[in-house]
């Protein structure tokens, strides 16, 4: 195993080979323990017998060993919480779910075999399959299943993930061993991605400890193809095979895996370039050059994804952005394709949905940049000088550069304006308090789906206060979310996206995003996610490159 000291001095040497310290940011300072050898960068490898650190994979018990990177953590293990896409990437890895997700709008059977549905669509009846095995060797079964769906349905509304996928979801019921009946108020379209969320934890644990569940037990008892060995908050996770998996053990031939979270990009080069991780989640555009020297060792996949930067306004009526012609001023001074251009790339939003998502059309037209037309609409409005806060997170890529760039271009206009970089913590009380005149952030339309991450808390349920309300929108937005019929939905969605297209507000779209992932030869069986890179369920090493 790859050893803490080693880990840290090769990124250390490799930042001043190319005279990269001191740029900003931190290398990773840590590593699971195991040892204290050091090295320096371009030393024999005393692990794998290389020189220049070329992964070979096999550490020195010769175990296959690789080692991962995200830039972004988990939030907590509570599986029940979740919100974003590293939290959803442990979920998976840990604990199958009733059915699985490549998130991107495709859904199999897993524990749940399929389902049966009313004439009414009110109540699904559940099958589960036989052998679906605990770590701990117990049977995963209706009981399982039943336990925590009812759970489910008494305490949705506490638990973030279940808020939406679950709206509707009124009891649960025991029909036999391998079967379960879900009630529902109403029936949903996502009805699929709920059950690809819902992850299935043993009744017993379920029963004795609640939603502390998570927090209470030593180890974490699922169903998933690998186990949990260690979590050290903000720095890394360590996930060992699970050989005696219900599907059988051969997904993979890994014997441990690590997921780093580095989130400095010259950090992250480093480690790569020297052998200590084997995949990035995103080069950084700049710095890319940075990796010519391994050039030969890896590929780099350059994608559009199905993550947007986008704005929100306050429009409760009081803030000056409750003016239209205000937000249509701001939408035609800012020069959007200069934004993806600062990021490397990236592709500017003709409308109110990702490109793979249900409801975008192509035929309506981003609104272009004209600086003479955002006058125009300044002068009809009821703007009055007032400076206008235009706030995002810190540790957004290239957040604090758009909005500076963005208050330029109001400020050109004649809109004051001030730009607020906050922390995590704060930007989520500033929204919840409705603290806030424009934010930007970034989301992703999971699952092909812009109905429940996106339109019904953050419109519907004015989950971050702007103080809209629009009941002929949020009646659309509700019936598209209980249409199970794909074709009236997607033209009920059509339809909210003209209405948002003429509001231009209280959410707008600016870009998606361009990602560029490195991945070592050697490694395979990633699955891609149009959203966040890739899935690490079945990740194997090809034999050649472990001999």
């Amino acid at each position: 195993m790859r050893k803490t000291k080693r880990f840290t001095a090769l990124m250390m040497a490799a930042l001043v080979a190319f005279g990269l310290v001191g740029c900003g940011g931190s290398t990773a300072s840590t590593q699971p323990a195991g040892g204290d050898s050091t090295a320096a960068a371009g030393s024999e490898n005393s692990e794998t017998g290389s020189s220049g650190g070329a992964s070979a994979y096999v550490d020195a018990d010769g175990k296959v060993v690789v080692n991962l990177q995200r830039e972004d953590g988990i939030q907590s293990l509570n599986i029940w919480n979740y919100t974003s896409g590293p939290n959803y990437m442990f979920a998976e890895m840990v604990f199958d779910a009733l059915y699985s997700s490549n998130h991107g709008g495709d859904c199999e059977p897993l524990i749940c075999t399929g389902y049966d549905l009313s004439d009414d669509q009110k109540e699904v009846t559940l099958h589960i399959a036989e052998g679906v095995k605990f770590f701990d060797g117990s049977d995963c079964d209706a009981d399982d299943v039943y336990t925590e769906m009812q759970y489910i349905a008494e305490h949705k509304d506490e638990m973030a993930l279940f808020a939406t996928n679950w709206k509707y979801l009124e009891k649960a019921e025991k029909m036999d061993d391998h079967t379960v009946k879900l009630y529902l108020s109403e029936p949903f379209f996502s009805l699929d991605i709920s059950l690809a969320y819902t992850y299935i934890a043993k009744a017993e644990e379920i029963e004795q400890y609640g939603s502390s569940l998570f927090s209470s037990v030593d180890t974490l008892n699922g169903t998933g193809r690998w186990k949990l060995d260690e979590w050290v908050d903000g720095q890394y996770l360590k996930f060992s095979r699970n050989t005696d998996y219900w599907q059988g053990g051969d997904f993979s031939n890994i014997d441990t895996l690590y997921l780093w979270f580095i989130s400095d990009p010259t950090a992250q080069n480093a480690a790569f370039i020297n052998g200590d991780i084997d995949y990035i989640n995103n080069v950084n555009v700049d710095l890319k050059s940075m990796l010519d020297p391994v050039a030969d060792q890896c590929e780099i996949t350059d994608s559009i994804s199905e993550v947007m930067y986008y704005l929100q306004f306050k429009m409760d009526g009081k803030a000056p952005t409750t003016d239209q012609n205000l937000r249509y001023a701001i939408m035609h001074a800012i020069d959007r394709d200069a934004f993806c251009s600062l990021m490397g790339g990236g592709l500017v939003m003709n409308d109110f949905f990702t490109t793979h998502a249900e409801g975008h059309q192509d035929s309506l037209e981003a609104l272009k940049y004209d600086p003479e037309l955002a006058k125009e609409y300044l002068a009809k409005s009821s703007y009055n000088g007032e400076e206008l806060v235009l706030l995002s997170r810190s540790d957004i890529s290239y957040a604090d550069s758009i909005m500076t760039a963005m208050a330029d271009y109001l400020n050109q206009i004649g809109i004051k304006t001030r730009v607020d970089m906050v922390d995590t913590a704060t930007m989520n009380t500033r929204r919840t308090d409705g603290d806030y005149d424009i934010f930007m952030v970034n989301l992703a339309t999971w699952d092909g789906n812009a109905l429940t991450q996106n339109l019904v808390p953050r419109v519907v349920q004015d989950m971050h206060s702007n103080g809209y309300k629009n009941d002929e929108l949020n009646a659309k937005i509700m019936e598209a979310f209980g249409d199970m019929n794909k074709e009236t939905r997607v033209k009920t969605l059509e339809e909210v996206d003209n209405i948002l297209y003429e509001l231009q507000g209280p959410i707008v779209p600016l870009m998606q995003v361009m990602r560029s992932s490195c991945i070592r030869k050697g490694l395979t069986g990633l699955i891609e996610n149009p959203l966040s890179g890739y899935i690490f369920t079945n990740v194997t090493v090809e034999e050649d490159y472990l001999k």
